[in-house]
């Protein structure tokens, strides 16, 4: 599994990528992501799944220029009507994410630019199971420029890529004071999930710290309601994770995480 200074690195140069190289993903790397995949879905008791060269799936999204030569996916395949499976689902795909962006690979998720029923075809899907999401997966147009950039370059890109909300926005609930005193794992944390992908850029979540019992808690924005929140709380705590350098979540809208040392 990818080292955790390098997961760092991932999350300061990724990025949201809408055009594709026609190029296939190479053999040795489709197969180191199928290994990544693997071992998430055997730790995770989840059912990721990697799909490759069905452009089909995303004929109208390319047709109408919203994406460009896409034709990969990784298809998000969990229970019906189950809250803490799609959160996890969000937390370890974005945890591919990340090892397919150290690799030179772009992705997007996607919840609305892909033809469903056509994506599930090409999936292994169980009793009770459904392809919910997918994220798209593949060389970034142009990618050997792409990849001859330094990191300074991608971190510079990414932060002028899109648009965030502040770090006062990511603590609603917290004050001036309260965010002043919070240790520095906690604003680290903040500042990774700052750069976490979520669905049409909402960016719901927020969170608080407790200076009681040194825990921070992940909280989703009542006034954001829409079918992939859950999702986006699951990959937002994966960055905040990361950020803070070593810990565990508790799954859920106000789940705790304790901070180790």
């Amino acid at each position: 599994m990818t080292e955790h200074t390098q997961l760092i690195d991932a999350i300061n140069i990724r990025t949201s990528v809408r055009a594709y190289d026609k190029d296939p993903i190479d053999d040795d790397t489709a197969r180191q992501l199928t290994m990544t995949i693997d071992a998430v879905n055997t730790l995770a008791d989840t059912h990721l799944q990697l799909v490759l060269n069905q452009p089909k799936v995303f004929e109208a999204a390319n047709a109408s220029g919203h994406l460009t030569n896409a034709a990969n996916y990784i298809a998000l395949v969990e229970p019906k009507d189950d809250p803490e499976a799609r959160e996890r689902a969000g937390f370890y795909a974005e945890r591919v994410v990340l090892a397919a962006t150290l690799r030179g690979l772009g992705t997007l998720w996607v919840g609305g630019s892909w033809d469903r029923e056509e994506a599930a075809r090409h999936c292994r899907i169980g009793r009770g199971e459904e392809a919910y999401l997918c994220v798209v997966i593949g060389y970034p147009e142009h990618h050997l420029s792409y990849q001859a950039k330094s990191y300074d370059e991608l971190t510079a890109f990414q932060r002028s890529h899109r648009p965030t909300k502040t770090f006062a926005q990511f603590t609603a609930g917290m004050t001036d004071e309260e965010r002043a005193a919070a240790p520095a794992w906690f604003t680290a944390g903040v500042e990774a999930a700052m750069k976490a992908p979520s669905a049409m850029n909402r960016q719901p979540i927020t969170f608080t710290y407790n200076a009681a019992d040194d825990t921070a808690a992940a909280h989703i924005d009542p006034a954001e309601d829409y079918r992939e929140t859950l999702n986006d709380l699951g990959i937002a705590k994966l960055h905040f994770q990361i950020g803070a350098g070593s810990g565990e979540w508790a799954w859920g809208d106000g789940g705790l995480f304790i901070h180790k040392q």
